[in-house]
C-alpha cells in the first residue's frame, strides 16, 4: 500500500510540475513557432514520461537490501541511457534539416533541468527513507 501512495504522490507531482512549466514556457514564448512547440510539447512528454519511470524504478529497486549498495550506479546509468535515447529520438529535429534557432535549442534545455531537479529530490529522498 505505501508503494502504491508514493507512486501516486510521483505521478502527480510530475504531471502538475511538468504541465505548470511546459504552458508557463510556452507562454514566455508566445507560441512563436507551431513547430518548435510540437517539439517543446514532444520534449516535455519525453522527459516527464521517463523520468517517472526512473523514479518508480529506482524507489523498486531500493526496497532490494543486495541492490541498494548499487543505486546511485544505476541512476547514472539511467541517466546517460535517458540522454542517449532522447538525442536519437529528437536527433533528426535538433541536428536535421531544420533551422532551430540557438535561442530555441537552448530553450529545450529547459525541461530537462526542470526533471533532473525532480529526479534528483526524489532519488535524495527514497535514498534518505532507506539509511533511517
Amino acid at each position: 500500500m505505501a508503494l502504491l501512495k508514493t507512486v501516486l504522490l510521483y505521478i502527480v507531482v510530475f504531471t502538475l510540475v511538468g504541465t505548470t512549466s511546459y504552458f508557463l514556457h510556452n507562454f514566455l514564448l508566445n507560441g512563436e513557432d507551431e513547430t518548435f512547440i510540437w517539439l517543446l510539447r514532444n520534449t516535455y512528454l519525453f522527459h516527464g514520461i521517463f523520468s517517472l519511470s526512473v523514479i518508480i524504478v529506482f524507489n523498486l529497486l531500493a526496497r532490494i537490501n543486495s541492490v541498494f549498495p548499487q543505486l546511485g550506479f544505476i541512476y547514472m546509468g539511467l541517466l546517460v541511457f535517458k540522454i542517449m535515447v532522447f538525442t536519437m529520438i529528437f536527433y533528426p529535429q535538433l541536428m536535421g534539416d531544420q533551422t532551430i534557432s540557438r535561442f530555441h535549442r537552448a530553450s529545450l534545455l529547459v525541461p530537462i533541468a526542470i526533471f533532473l531537479i525532480l529526479e534528483v529530490v526524489f532519488v535524495i529522498k527514497t535514498l534518505r527513507s532507506k539509511e533511517s
